[in-house]
């Protein structure tokens, strides 16, 4: 009996033959047929060649992560199926170009379906060997038998701006691949999807809701320099620039970038950049001049292992201590580390909020895993959004304003904010510490009384939303704690599916905001805990460290990973049940 509307694929080959492409479509047509998907992907850092894979997950429930090995590996070249073929599930299926490998494939998986398709060949005779990928495409979907519709609809959206003739060459080739997996198959395959009607949902990735959110938000100035894996904020920024009357600046450098949005928010517009860790080195100086003249400005971290060049294209958690710690002195700044894409969207609008609120810099820390990879999430656009400027003042209330203060020392460390060129509002921004009024003081009672009143900023963050976030069993119920951060989140949440189906009751913890920190909620957390396990993607715990210096409390046990891969959820799932054991012995 066929299991319906549930499968895990995976398309392989080398860089340019269009595997992501091939895996975007893939799951976007599940999403379209009605179902959660998650897609995410792996490649070096080469512009041609290497081994590159993108990996789909879908399901009628929500889907976080890949787990559970693959129904389908679509194999554009012999690499790929000697690398991934023993990744396949009990009556799995291999899709390989025939055309490419000659003599078939040799393999210890007579338990699996393996379809020789001539891919170069069809795509040819479609109008273009190019297209041999969407041949394969159309295969994988056959073997589903997928309504071809969707497929068919979904590459008339995809290839419309390239002229009718690309559209119906491209049809043309994923229905030749349709009907010649269908047709090679002695029985029917083991999965088979039926479209879902449901409400209209996003398939998103990580940069492209935080644009979404910056968007969203009102950010009018964007100033980048490309870096993977943020590039994409970029050129998504630069897409929409006209439609949304936004300035997008590709700069010379990430200091300029840095700059350039510290002046913008000064002159009052919501402002951002995107970098990674290297980028970000760059950037330092220019953040502690945002953090002492208390100007507003949001910057996307996406990290990649490191140090330096490190892994350009792989993922790691291994920013947190130094965004946190990052330019000389002390200033307060919100570092925030969104789990999800959902997250993400919500997170960039919080950003920009709480940027202007206490007037300082907010870092936003992705990572490659999260920022490149996609799931389908309820349509965000409908959630209402609230914009909050903080202690801006109007033309109105400068005009009636005697003896402003920008600095002005008050009971929250929080000054009213003017624009330049509003009446009244005068006054000197720099970079050197200062009195109420901007002008440069090295008085020791002036120098105590801005740090203490910028330190006491943060405070005025609503608690509930910095606040960490739990699922999985009850606080009472719990055998274990298991902490995270970040994007880990993903992989974690289909961990607790798998430890349930165990019998084993855990819960998560997922902590987004690193500053300022949720002292008391994670401490109370943790003393409730019958035995807790945390786990990063970094070898030093960054943020059991955070945890230890902010509430007093060590988490003794860790699972850290720092091979530039994402955590598993049968990695995590493992790791929690060997921490139980260890606590029963």
């Amino acid at each position: 009996m066929a299991v319906i509307n549930r499968v895990n694929f995976k398309i392989g080959g080398p860089a340019g033959s269009g595997v992501a492409t091939v895996g975007l479509l893939f799951a976007k047509c599940l999403q379209r047929a009605g179902l959660n998907v998650f897609g995410t992907n792996d490649y070096p850092s080469l512009i041609k060649g290497g081994h590159n894979t993108y990996m789909v997950a879908a399901s009628p429930e929500p889907v976080y992560s890949i787990v559970d090995g693959f129904d389908i590996l679509i194999a554009l070249d012999q690499l790929t199926a000697s690398l991934h073929s023993h990744e396949l599930t009990h009556k799995g299926a291999l899709i390989y170009d025939s055309d490419k490998v000659k003599g078939g494939w040799p393999t210890d998986r007579p338990d699996i379906m393996c379809i020789g398709a001539p891919l170069t060949q069809m795509a040819a005779q479609a109008g273009g060997e190019i297209m041999f990928n969407t041949v394969a495409l159309g295969a994988s979907m056959g073997i589903m038998q997928l309504d071809f519709q969707i497929l068919e609809g979904m590459m008339r959206k995809i290839w419309a701006r390239k002229g009718e003739a690309v559209v119906q060459a491209n049809i043309a080739a994923a229905k030749a691949g349709y009907d010649f997996s269908k047709e090679a198959l002695r029985e029917p395959f083991k999965v088979k999807i039926e479209f879902v009607k449901r409400e209209k949902t996003m398939f998103i990735n990580g940069n492209e809701a935080s644009v979404l959110g910056a968007v969203r938000a009102g950010c009018k100035f964007v100033a980048e320099y490309p870096m993977s894996p943020s590039s994409a904020i970029l050129h998504l920024m630069a897409g929409h620039e006209r439609e949304y009357g936004i300035i997008v600046k590709q700069t010379e450098d990430e200091i300029a970038a840095a700059n350039m949005i510290a002046g913008a928010a000064f002159a009052g517009v919501r402002a951002m950049t995107a970098t990674s860790g290297g980028g970000f080195s760059l950037m330092v100086e220019a953040l502690g001049n945002m953090g002492i003249a208390e100007i507003p400005c949001v910057i996307f971290e996406s990290q990649r292992a490191g140090p330096s060049t490190g892994l350009p294209t792989y993922t790691e958690q291994a920013d947190l201590q130094f965004v946190l710690h990052a330019s000389q002195g002390e200033f307060p700044r919100v570092v925030i580390a969104p789990g999800d894409p959902q997250e993400c969207y919500i997170e960039a609008i919080n950003a920009f909020n709480i940027a202007e609120l206490v007037q300082t810099p907010v870092i936003v820390l992705l990572d490659k895993f999260l920022s490149e990879s996609s799931m389908t999430i309820e349509d965000v656009r409908r959630i209402p959004v609230q914009i909050d400027r903080g202690k801006l003042l109007s033309d109105e209330q400068m005009a009636a304003a005697s003896g402003f203060k920008r600095y002005a020392i008050t009971e929250d460390g929080i000054s009213p904010r003017c624009l330049p060129g509003q009446r009244n509002g005068i006054h000197v921004c720099s970079s050197y510490e200062h009195d109420e009024t901007g002008f440069t003081s090295e008085a020791p009672d002036v120098r105590v009384a801005m740090i203490n009143k910028r330190a006491r900023k943060l405070a005025a963050i609503p608690q509930p939303i910095i606040a960490p976030s739990f699922a999985g069993a009850s606080e009472e119920e719990a055998q274990i704690l298991l902490v995270c951060w970040g994007s880990t989140k993903m992989p974690m949440l289909e961990a607790l599916k798998l430890l349930g189906r165990s019998g084993i009751k855990a819960r998560m913890m997922h902590i987004r905001y690193a500053s300022p920190f949720p002292a008391r909620a994670v401490l109370s957390a943790l003393m409730k805990a019958k035995n807790t396990l945390i786990f990063e993607g970094n070898s030093e715990a960054q943020m059991r460290s955070l945890i230890l210096q902010k509430t007093g409390y060590y988490i003794e046990k860790t699972c850290l990973r720092y091979d530039g891969r994402p955590f598993t959820p049968e990695e995590i799932c493992e790791a929690a049940k060997k921490a139980i054991e260890r606590k029963m012995i």
